[in-house]
């Protein structure tokens, strides 16, 4: 079994391990998680959207991204024994260039609920449909965050919930799950969609809407992210006061764990 953490770059046809070199920009980048096993969800999905990511902002072809793709699961399979999250990345270098690169990381702890804050400022995000752009500045405002003992920020637009800053948000209102309507524009959480593929399968009525934090008073809320998969909100600071239902988000979560395959 290999060590974590390491890093590699792709290099005529190759992963090679090597430090990395500072970059000026991630272009894009994605993250899942690998349980001890071997075994991850939506892989496929993940490597849809970060190829999407790349084709929309310019960078290497569609072939070469799915070279890089297969040689990192390649490489991840040596790391079977050990919980990862593990990031892929098109980074822009000091001297202009562009960089695949994959940096295997020990997963963090796993939570199972969440307490949220609102950031106040205007949306930090500049191009808020791809991960990659803004990442760092969110991860920023997060640790921020957490001084304050908040775990996730709320992002808005125009006073709508939107996003977390690494999460997607869902609420409950009754047996009804509800999500912010595709025009709020945001990351498409890999997360949130398998929930809402789950909710399909298992007859459960999902709608959109357009919601202010206020209006959540009384709701069940989630957020919802690949390392973590579900956590139940347990409190919002200077926020709604919010139903906890841990036994739905255990039943709901044991169903996204289902969907893990092996890599």
């Amino acid at each position: 079994m290999a060590e974590a953490p390491a890093t590699f770059v792709w290099r005529d046809g190759a992963l090679v391990e090597r430090p990395l070199e500072p970059h000026r920009a991630l272009v894009v980048a994605d993250s899942f998680f690998v349980s001890p096993d071997g075994r991850a969800r939506a892989l496929e999905t993940h490597h849809e959207r970060f190829r999407t990511g790349i084709g929309e902002l310019g960078g290497p072809s569609v072939e070469t991204v799915d070279a890089f793709w297969g040689a990192v699961i390649g490489r991840l399979r040596a790391y079977r024994g050990s919980a990862l999250f593990p990031r892929v990345e098109l980074a822009g270098l000091e001297n202009g260039g562009l960089e695949l690169r994959l940096r295997v990381r020990v997963a963090p702890r796993r939570r199972e609920s969440a307490v949220l804050s609102t950031h106040a400022g205007p949306d930090p995000r500049s191009v808020p449909r791809i991960k990659g752009p803004d990442l760092e500045e969110l991860i920023a405002l997060r640790a921020a965050a957490q001084e304050n003992g908040a775990d996730e920020v709320v992002l808005l637009k125009d006073g709508l919930v939107v996003d977390g800053s690494s999460s997607a948000v869902l609420w409950w209102r009754g047996e009804t799950l509800a999500a912010p309507p595709g025009d709020l524009a945001r990351v498409a959480s890999v997360t949130a969609r398998s929930i809402r593929l789950i909710a399909s399968a298992t007859g459960t009525r999902v709608v959109e809407e357009r919601a202010r934090p206020a209006d959540l008073e009384g709701c069940e809320v989630w957020v919802v992210s690949a390392l973590h998969g579900i956590s139940v909100v347990d409190a919002w600071i200077d926020g709604p006061v919010v139903v906890v239902r841990p036994s739905r988000a255990a039943t709901w979560q044991r169903r996204l764990d289902a969907l893990a395959r092996p890599l």
